[in-house]
């Protein structure tokens, strides 16, 4: 079976250390590539195009690029509009949720505070991985 790609971009090192170990416990056969900020997002997509993540999370509130700007860049590329797009944020503001899923987000999530639930955000990414 070939792993899945998922391009991760936090700059929470904490959120960063639960989200491996939740895919590690639950056996997900995930390549992941974490980076910290949206630019590195962008950098990343254009650098490897052969290799095409399944899904990119992002963080909203990241330093350089935040995750708004990230999202409306690959929404508004040709090249990376139709890859699936999660939030996980610990921003549960409406108006952030809204506009993130104008921009095109295909799921929005609040960051949790433990590592049971970061499990349960976990499963709820690889809906949009297994796809």
């Amino acid at each position: 079976m070939n792993k899945k790609f998922i391009l991760y971009a936090d700059d929470d090192s904490d959120d960063v250390t639960w989200v491996s170990e939740a895919c590690k416990n639950l056996d997900l056969n995930w390549d992941i590539a974490f980076v910290s900020n949206g630019r590195e997002v962008m950098e990343f997509l254009h650098e490897t195009q052969t290799h095409t993540p399944s899904l990119v999370v992002l963080d909203l509130n990241m330093p350089e690029m935040d995750g708004r700007q990230t999202l409306q860049q690959i929404k508004n590329s040709d090249l990376y509009k139709n890859i699936p797009v999660v939030i996980v944020t610990t921003s549960g503001n409406k108006m952030d949720k809204e506009v993130c899923k104008r921009l095109g987000a295909s799921l929005y999530l609040t960051k949790p505070d433990s590592y049971r639930e970061w499990q349960d955000v976990v499963l709820q990414l690889q809906s949009f991985v297994e796809a």
